[in-house]
C-alpha cells in the first residue's frame, strides 16, 4: 500500500440532493526534523518519500552545499533527516525553523542581498518540449488519485523527461526535484524545471539559486517573481496550457517551430 495516501470515509453531496457515503483517497502529511551537523535546522511538513532528495535540494538551494562532495552522510529515520557535511558553508538563513507546506524558507533581507548571479544563454528549448513537460505534470499519479499535491518535473533542453515528483508543498516538490539533479550528477544549468505551482519571487529565487535557467508552470508568475527572473536572466514561463504560454523574461531561450516573430509592442492576449 502507498504510504502517501489513506482511505477516509467522507460524505459526497450532489446538486440534485443526492448524498453518498464513499471511501476517498486522501494525502498523508509527514512531520520530520532536519538536523545539519548536529543542530536542528528545520521542521518540515511534507509528503512521505524521497526525504534524501528533499534534504539535498533544500540545502543546495540555500547554498549550504554546492555538490554531493559537501555531504559526508545522510541518515533517515521515522522522525529525522540527519545530515553531516564534509564542508560547512553558512548559506542562506531560514525565515522560520518550521517550514509549512507553502513556506518560501528565506528571510527577505537574505533574498534582497543574495540575488543569484546572471544565468547565461547557453541553449534553447522548443515550444513543444515545454508543452510536453506541462502535459507530463498533469499525468502525475498521486495528483490524479487524490489531488491536493503539487508536482515538479525536470526535462532536458531536448525535451527528454528526467524526473517527476509530488508533494503537498510546492517548495518541497521543487526541492526534491533539485535534489534529484544533485544525486544523479546532472548539471542544474542543463535542466528545465516545470511546476504546477505559482511563481512568486521566493520560488523564482529558489530556482535561480539552484542555477536553473528555465522555469515553467501552469500557474502565473507574480510581478516580483517576473522582476527577479529578469534580474538574473532566467526564462520564466507561466499560464502554460491549451497550446500557449506567457514568457515573463528572457524569451530568447524559446525556440519556435515557425519563423514567425513577435513584433515590437505587440500585445499577447
Amino acid at each position: 500500500m502507498d504510504d502517501r495516501t489513506v482511505k477516509k470515509d467522507i460524505t459526497r453531496m450532489f446538486s440534485d440532493g443526492t448524498v453518498k457515503k464513499i471511501d476517498d483517497d486522501m494525502i498523508v502529511e509527514k512531520r520530520i526534523i532536519l538536523e545539519v551537523d548536529g543542530s536542528r535546522e528545520a521542521i518540515v511538513i511534507f509528503t512521505p518519500g524521497e526525504e534524501e532528495l528533499w534534504a539535498l535540494g533544500n540545502l543546495y538551494c540555500r547554498r549550504m552545499i554546492e555538490s554531493m562532495n559537501d555531504i559526508r552522510s545522510i541518515k533517515i529515520d521515522d522522525s529525522r533527516i540527519i545530515v553531516e557535511r564534509a564542508n560547512k558553508i553558512e548559506g542562506w538563513k531560514l525565515e522560520s525553523r518550521f517550514l509549512h507546506t507553502a513556506s518560501g524558507a528565506f528571510l527577505q533581507e537574505e533574498r534582497d542581498n543574495n540575488d543569484p548571479s546572471f544565468l547565461p544563454l547557453e541553449w534553447q528549448i522548443s515550444f513543444d518540449a515545454i508543452m510536453s513537460g506541462i502535459d507530463w505534470i498533469a499525468e502525475a499519479p498521486l495528483f490524479r488519485q487524490a489531488g491536493s499535491v503539487h508536482v515538479a518535473a525536470l526535462v532536458s533542453p531536448e525535451g527528454k523527461r528526467l524526473f517527476r515528483t509530488e508533494d503537498v508543498g510546492r517548495h518541497n516538490a521543487v526541492d526534491k526535484a533539485i535534489g534529484w539533479l544533485l544525486k544523479n550528477n546532472v548539471k542544474t544549468s542543463d535542466a528545465v524545471l516545470i511546476t504546477s505551482g505559482r511563481l512568486p519571487e521566493d520560488m523564482v529565487l529558489k530556482g535561480a539559486g539552484a542555477r536553473i535557467p528555465v522555469m515553467a508552470s501552469i500557474s502565473a508568475a507574480t510581478a516580483n517573481g517576473a522582476d527577479a527572473a529578469r534580474r538574473c536572466n532566467m526564462t520564466l514561463i507561466g499560464f502554460a496550457r491549451n497550446g500557449r504560454f506567457n514568457v515573463y523574461s528572457a524569451p530568447e531561450r524559446i525556440k519556435f517551430n515557425s519563423e514567425e516573430k513577435i513584433s515590437e509592442g505587440e500585445k499577447i492576449a
